[in-house]
């Protein structure tokens, strides 16, 4: 019994330690980003201050970053909406449909994702200044969608097949057709499943950096990108304003988990007893 309890103890404790090692850079850069600039470098650091805007203020209020911002939210919606959908059509196709070389087109599908971004951004980038979309919001948009196709196909395949054959058999001979029983049945029973793959989706595209900061100049930057402008000026790193930035580009991140955190814990444990 005494061991039992030592056991559940050192869980606990080792638990608490985990969530406090992972909380700390996260605490410490939004502390950062209310700190005055005096109390910046301080050494030993000061966890007890009285909190101002200043940094909020100096990075909002020439506007570039708050166009910056709308310009990662516009992308990771639109190429999130568009690579779930997509991806959890093929996902029914492969799951549903039977043609010849599935298995191996679903290999062709999963290939690109063993690759590093950094091995294909180069000759991507030639391709998309040669067809003059460089610095354009509906480039990231493509690009990032096409990129996570293979996730969402991947996992959507695994929750699609939760779906009974029976309703599919049954709509088919209702005279349903693909399309329909897709939005219809198929859709509706798979929710969690999307809903998980949305999450991740999102918070991929909405973290991107390195395509970003390859395919845009000016007009279609992203937050990620942009807190790079503001790591010097004037000869000095500028700390605070680089934590705010960073504490306003992980909320919606956090916002949207927290809003769905339900679906994605449903939806991930249903893909974990596939």
């Amino acid at each position: 019994m005494n061991t039992s309890r030592f056991s559940q103890a050192l869980s606990t404790i080792g638990g608490v330690a985990l969530v406090l090692c992972s909380i700390f850079p996260v605490t410490y850069m939004i502390l950062t980003s209310l700190k005055p600039d005096r109390l910046l470098l301080a050494d030993p650091p000061r966890f007890l201050f009285t909190p101002v805007l200043d940094n909020y203020v100096k990075l909002l209020i020439d506007g570039k970053f708050s166009l910056y911002y709308l310009n990662s939210f516009i992308v990771a919606v639109s190429a999130t909406a568009i690579g779930v959908l997509v991806g959890s059509m093929m996902a029914f196709a492969f799951e549903r449909v039977p043609f010849r070389g599935k298995g191996f087109a679903f290999f062709l599908i999963l290939v690109p994702r063993s690759f590093p971004p950094v091995t294909t951004i180069i000759p991507i980038f030639f391709v998309v200044r040669a067809l003059g979309m460089v610095d354009q919001l509906i480039t990231l948009i493509l690009f990032e969608a096409a990129v996570r196709l293979p996730l969402v196909v991947w996992l959507m395949r695994g929750f699609l097949r939760k779906v009974p054959d029976e309703l599919i058999e049954a709509a088919m001979l209702d005279g349903c057709g693909l399309m329909r029983i897709f939005f219809r049945i198929v859709l509706p029973l798979a929710v969690p499943g999307i809903a998980a793959v949305t999450i991740l989706s999102f918070i991929d595209t909405w973290n991107a950096f390195l395509v970003p900061l390859i395919l845009t100049n000016l007009k279609a930057i992203t937050a990620p990108v942009a807190i790079l402008s503001y790591m010097e000026a004037d000869q000095q790193l500028q700390w605070g304003i680089v934590a705010a930035g960073g504490t306003l580009t992980i909320l919606p991140i956090l916002l949207f988990a927290a809003l769905l955190r339900r679906y994605l814990v449903q939806g991930l444990t249903d893909g974990a007893v596939k």
